[in-house]
């Protein structure tokens, strides 16, 4: 299992006495030899005063596909509607030779309220966008709601089948329900989702190169039960 650890970029801009992150996150392999996997930028896409900064660590911007709401988590029926994807279709076109001058690919975090909300929306995109230098990075709790949380195990094992072989990472995290009633992110197996089957379904289906990126906080217990549940 290639594990990878997505870092507060701050954090590590401080370790190695740089002045200023020019990201969110960095993600650093955590025992292959594959240095950064590539670099979290935070932000809407699709804002029209967003700006990418390409000369970022690593062979990989990864970012949100965007909303047209007010805010980035905003419940915005036009993101599901052709003029969310048209808007994320432009940016593409946008960036799509810059990313190629700077040697980068972007990938592309789908999440429930985003303009790439399901696994039906990213394998389009993937089709679409076929031989350019965008790509996914598949969190399967993104694409969680709440009421989706009794049929885990399905959509655990929609999103990994159809979409695990394909993304450039995976961003694993587990779900618990929040105070406000929606989702809270937590640290795999400290949550609600069957480990044990998604586990199993990242065995299955994510190649062995593909990293498999896990938060910084609390890396340790999360790794060590991802591959206690992955040998299950």
């Amino acid at each position: 299992m290639n594990l990878a650890a997505l870092h507060d970029a701050a954090m590590v801009a401080r370790l190695v006495g740089a002045g200023h992150p020019c990201c969110a996150g960095v993600v650093l392999a955590h025992e292959s030899g594959l240095g950064c996997v590539g670099s979290w930028v935070e932000g809407n896409p699709l804002d029209p005063d967003f700006l990418l900064e390409l000369e970022l660590p690593g062979p990989r911007a990864i970012l949100w596909s965007g909303s047209l709401g007010e805010s980035l988590f905003a419940d915005e029926p036009r993101n599901w509607m052709p003029s969310g994807r048209a808007a994320l279709a432009a940016f593409c076109d946008s960036a799509a030779r810059p990313l190629g001058i700077a040697g980068k690919r972007m990938c592309f975090r789908p999440h429930a309220r985003h303009v790439l909300s399901d696994v039906q929306g990213s394998l389009s995109f993937l089709r679409e966008r076929e031989g350019q230098p965008f790509g996914i990075a598949l969190a399967p709790a993104d694409l969680f709601t709440p009421d989706m949380l009794r049929d885990a195990e399905d959509h655990l094992a929609r999103a990994i089948g159809s979409l695990g072989h394909l993304a450039d990472v995976l961003l694993v995290e587990d779900l618990k329900p929040g105070a406000d009633g929606g989702l809270e992110r937590v640290p795999f197996g400290e949550g609600v989702l069957p480990a044990g089957r998604y586990a199993r379904l990242l065995r299955e289906h994510v190649p062995a190169a593909t990293p498999i990126v896990l938060p910084s906080g609390g890396f340790a217990g999360a790794a060590e039960r991802l591959r206690a549940a992955s040998a299950g």
